[in-house]
């Protein structure tokens, strides 16, 4: 399996706990992880190096980007610029690698990710995850707006990406992403993750957010929908006028969360929903996705990792 994760010194601790949940549903099989990196010591690297290959069969590949990129585009939104790194990175893989399933690091992994790597592409650039993020919280029509694409598509969270490899390269899609980037970097406020969707939201494949890509949000499904056969989810606003009368809210909607929470084999602390973060408001939404982080968090230090 190929692996491609991009990260930098401010991001290592998370890196390694991610890593360490893949591999722990892993641990038998071989895995290339591939990091296009620039922002990362090299004793930074020795220690990445060493703490991936102390597990069986799994081997780290360091591709450097140079620093000229980080003089051309600039953070925004509190994104980082290594995000635009997974784009580089397709250029600099090996050319014997035909596909590479993406992670952003601050996940953990909580199932086999086999079926998800062996998705059948065909000619689709990417296999990707809806943004249910951003349709719960009310941001995912305003992001297709902007970015023009139209209605009958949707719009994706490039956290978790399968990369068809052999066809990004054999149609040149690195150098048209980075032209789009470099001539309309004010334009995409999500820095790559817009640029992808303006260009490949027709050519994509599509699979569940709820197994594969999992942010902390809140799911709560229609009850008259799910009679229909359709699962239609409440959005931010409604919760939120809802929760001024519970007894409407339990009448109208069923609170899924735990269900999906426990079924993920993802979850995805995008945003500002990281365990470790600072500024996060208190929420029990988070006391139960954090449990995944934390039980990672636990079982590294029990067995004398100090990442």
């Amino acid at each position: 399996m190929n692996i491609m994760i991009v990260t930098n010194s401010a991001y290592l601790k998370s890196t390694y706990i991610m890593l360490y949940s893949l591999f722990l549903q892993h641990h038998q099989e071989k895995m290339n992880i591939y990091l296009p990196y620039e922002d990362i010591s090299e004793n930074e690297l020795a220690e990445l190096t060493a703490f991936v290959e102390s597990y069986a069969g799994k081997k780290i590949y360091p591709l450097y980007v140079g620093e000229e990129f980080k003089t051309k585009v600039h953070s925004r939104n509190g994104i980082n610029v290594e995000t635009y790194y997974r784009i580089l990175g397709i250029n600099l893989l090996p050319e014997s690698v035909e596909r590479t399933l993406y992670l952003d690091v601050d996940m953990v992994i909580r199932g086999s990710l086999n079926a998800l790597y062996e998705t059948k592409l065909g000619n689709a650039a990417f296999a990707v995850c809806e943004d249910i993020y951003g349709i719960i919280n009310g941001f995912h029509a305003a992001n297709k707006r902007r970015l023009l694409i139209p209605e009958e598509y949707s719009y994706f969270n490039a956290g978790v990406m399968l990369y068809n490899v052999k066809f990004l390269r054999d149609t040149g899609a690195v150098e048209k992403i980075l032209d789009n980037i470099y001539q309309n970097y004010e334009r995409y406020e999500y820095n790559d993750q817009d640029v992808m969707n303006e260009m490949y939201y027709d050519n994509l494949v599509y699979v569940g957010w709820d197994e594969y890509n999992c942010p902390p949000v809140w799911c709560y499904l229609n009850k008259e929908k799910i009679e229909q056969g359709v699962l239609e989810f409440a959005d931010y606003n409604e919760m939120r006028e809802l929760a001024k009368n519970p007894e409407r809210m339990l009448q109208k909607y069923q609170n899924v969360t735990r269900q999906i929470y426990e079924n993920a084999k993802i979850i995805h602390y995008l945003g500002n929903t990281k365990p470790w973060s600072t500024t996060r408001e208190q929420s029990r939404l988070y006391e139960m996705f954090d449990e995944a982080y934390e039980t990672m968090v636990y079982e590294m230090r029990e067995k004398g990792y100090t990442y």
